[in-house]
């Protein structure tokens, strides 16, 4: 089985490297970027470790895969979209390792998840905080199906590539817990520290409660309950004070934000002004600003 990883950041670095544990006669594993290097480093619990992984220049690449992770930014999709197609078959798997939702359609093998990664790209590693996780729709796979039941089975892998029943349920509380920590890490330049301010966590409680009535008034497949909220307050509260998110990351670096397809799609799921969402609002017209800069 042939298996790529496009992007050598957070995800894609975190996924390679336990990927790459995977037998050798079984499995060909393949790391593509912009630009090529011998590896890279992560540095977790305080130690920095080298993955002798090669990282392929994305346009050398002339193989096709069976099974295929975009782990890029989520803007990178239109970019790639022609060598994404000239590297997979008609029975490829795509799997969409990306924040938010509203890229379904972009590859007709294309498969959405929700990927529990949270880490850094610095200049000359990988900081890795928590989590490594991606859920898939709970349906039948051709590859990924061998690919899990492989992954289960070695307890060398630590990464956890499931399928969940209620993926749709699943993908909006994702939605909603990136709607949150994102747009007030991004928009104050502030890492999680952010939430030991009483005034930023009842803003950003607010900010959840809008785009949860949004989600429930519009959706016919998902329903969020209201404690959701508590539920997504405790989580940001365990973060590592000094992590970011990677709308921060992005943001600090004067980088693209990925804002259209997180609080921009929420936004876009309203039909009407009822109820209405000053915070949502506001922080659409600010992250737009900035794109525009």
């Amino acid at each position: 089985m042939k298996i790529g990883i496009i992007g050598a950041g957070a995800v894609g670095s975190i996924l390679a490297r336990e990927l790459n544990k995977l037998p050798e006669n079984e499995f060909q594993l393949t790391v593509m970027a912009r630009t090529a290097r011998n590896g890279f480093t992560v540095l977790e619990d305080g130690i920095k470790i080298f993955h002798d992984i090669p990282v392929h220049d994305i346009l050398s690449v002339k193989d096709t895969f069976d099974v295929l992770f975009i782990a890029t930014k989520t803007p990178a999709l239109l970019t790639l979209k022609e060598t994404i197609k000239n590297m997979t078959h008609g029975n490829s798997e795509i799997i969409y390792a990306l924040n938010g939702v509203g890229y379904d359609d972009m590859f007709a093998q294309g498969i959405p998840s929700v990927v529990y990664v949270s880490g850094q790209q610095h200049d000359e590693y990988i900081e890795h905080f928590v989590n490594q996780k991606i859920i898939l729709p709970d349906q039948s796979f051709t590859y990924l199906d061998r690919l899990i039941q492989i992954i289960e089975n070695d307890e060398s892998i630590h990464f956890d590539l499931v399928k969940d029943k209620h993926f749709e349920q699943v993908r909006y509380e994702k939605l909603l817990i990136n709607v949150g920590i994102n747009s007030v890490t991004a928009l104050s330049k502030n890492t999680a520290k952010i939430f030991e301010d009483d005034s930023m966590v009842r803003l950003t409680r607010t900010l959840l409660k809008e785009s949860i009535d949004i989600v429930n008034k519009n959706s016919q497949t998902v329903y969020i309950s209201p404690d959701f909220i508590d539920y997504a307050m405790e989580m940001y509260m365990s973060y590592p004070r000094e992590m970011g998110t990677s709308m921060y990351y992005d943001v600090m670096a004067n980088r693209t934000t990925e804002y259209q397809y997180i609080q921009g799609f929420v936004y876009n799921l309203k039909t009407d002004d009822h109820p209405p969402t000053p915070v949502l609002d506001t922080v659409v017209t600010l992250l737009s600003g900035y794109e525009k800069l």
